[in-house]
């Protein structure tokens, strides 16, 4: 694991760039937590190559997603999950002293016709995982359940 140097950012060694056969060029592709390095020039092979790669630092995130959150056969824990944020106006939530980016819980008050709104004592839950990829989760066999657990948790898996 490398560590950041606040001054010069990420070293990369030109032993890494030969080992990963990228060439003299390359591209960096910064995403949504993740940073990619590849060949700027590349074949229709090269490209395959590439996605097989990807694909295999995916199954190795969702085998460390497995070791921790178990495989679901009718576990009990996936059922009624709440799947979606709650969603207030900003005037509203400024009333209550209530941040913008807040997550929201809610609690119904039985036979009352009250429900009641609150934030979150937890920063993600189920809820933040798109539709398409809690499906992918789910097909892979992931606990969602379980899954739900660990992002309420905010724990480190991995690292």
């Amino acid at each position: 694991m490398k560590k950041l140097n606040e001054q010069q950012g990420l070293t990369v060694e030109n032993e890494m760039i030969e080992f990963a056969n990228l060439g003299d060029e390359v591209v960096v592709t910064a995403l949504d937590r993740l940073v990619v390095l590849t060949k700027a020039k590349m074949t229709a092979l090269d490209m395959v190559k590439t996605i097989a790669t990807l694909a295999e630092v995916a199954q190795n995130l969702l085998a460390t997603l497995v070791k921790n959150c178990g495989t679901c056969e009718d576990c009990g824990h996936c059922e009624e999950m709440d799947t979606e944020n709650i969603k207030l106006p900003d005037y509203m939530l400024e009333t209550a002293g209530i941040p913008k980016d807040a997550k929201l819980i809610a609690y119904a008050e039985e036979d009352s016709g009250i429900v009641r709104v609150e934030q979150a004592e937890y920063d993600h839950d189920i809820a933040d995982i798109p539709e398409d990829i809690r499906e992918l989760l789910s097909n892979y066999g992931i606990c969602m359940g379980e899954l739900d657990a660990l992002l309420v948790k905010g724990e480190f898996l991995h690292g």
